[in-house]
């Protein structure tokens, strides 16, 4: 039964589809050496045309999907193994907890929210990676947490302790190490803040006192409805993304002046 949870997980579906766009990008448009993409990857022009986050090109041409596909998009072989293996390890793990379906939209919203802060602070970055959803369920853990804090079995009670302790420090770890060159700092701390809110809505049903349930979402709530409208709202009338992320060519066709940051990941 264990092993069959794992098969028919959406960690492991989406970590499948991951792997083999990844894979297909590399077969279709090759590598480019370490000093054009630190990750080990293809080239940026490839990720542009697969999907990549690209705020210009949101504002110019409407493409909005592009809020979506960098979750499944990843910059190279040292981008993608890491958030993988995160997927398959806790990600599976908190899908067992959570159920399915709230698994998937806590992952769904905090990756399109991720993806809306990079147009913010990245603006003239391209971005790929699934990190952002993935600091949005390490988000979310923390709200599970407090509703189920004094749900737990007495024997349980270091484990609980120690998971809390882990996660929080994780996420206090995620924000300096998010300023490291060629990652999404803004995706990462997007999705782990659009996490928390997202989570505060979805497991305060299972606090025990009727006002701390009322509490709890309402402040998720909010949360939502402050950061998703206001962000949105900043994008379209305040955004200006730079025009030559319009344009990205593979070589030898056009040249960019200036050319484009590579792709961070996340």
């Amino acid at each position: 039964r264990g092993w069959r949870i794992i098969i028919v997980s959406f960690s492991t579906f989406l970590a499948l589809v991951q792997l083999a766009i990844f894979v297909y990008t590399i077969l279709m448009y090759g590598m480019v050496p370490m000093k054009e993409n630190p990750m080990f990857g293809p080239p940026v022009y490839a990720l542009n045309i697969l999907g990549a986050k690209n705020a210009a090109r949101i504002l110019t041409y409407n493409e909005w999907w592009r809020l979506a596909t960098p979750m499944l998009l990843h910059g190279g072989w040292l981008h993608i193994l890491p958030n993988v293996l995160l997927q398959l390890r806790i990600g599976i793990v908190l899908e067992t907890t959570w159920g399915s379906t709230s698994w998937l939209v806590v992952y769904v919203i905090s990756g399109l929210y991720a993806s809306i802060c990079s147009c913010l602070l990245m603006k003239d970055n391209l971005s790929v990676g699934s990190s952002g959803a993935l600091c949005g369920l390490m988000g979310a853990w923390v709200p599970f947490m407090m509703a189920t804090w004094n749900q737990t079995l007495p024997r349980d009670i270091g484990q609980r302790n120690m998971q809390f302790f882990t996660v929080v420090t994780s996420i206090i770890l995620m924000v300096p190490l998010s300023f490291v060159p060629f990652v999404d700092f803004a995706a990462h701390i997007g999705g782990t803040v659009m996490g928390i809110a997202v989570g505060a809505i979805i497991f305060a049903g299972r606090l025990q006192t009727r006002n701390y349930k009322f509490l709890m979402r309402i402040a998720g709530i909010v949360g939502v409805l402050l950061l998703l409208p206001f962000s949105l709202y900043w994008f379209l009338e305040h955004t200006k993304p730079n025009g030559s992320l319009l344009n990205i060519c593979p070589p030898p066709g056009c040249r960019i002046t200036p050319a484009p940051t590579p792709a961070p990941g996340r």
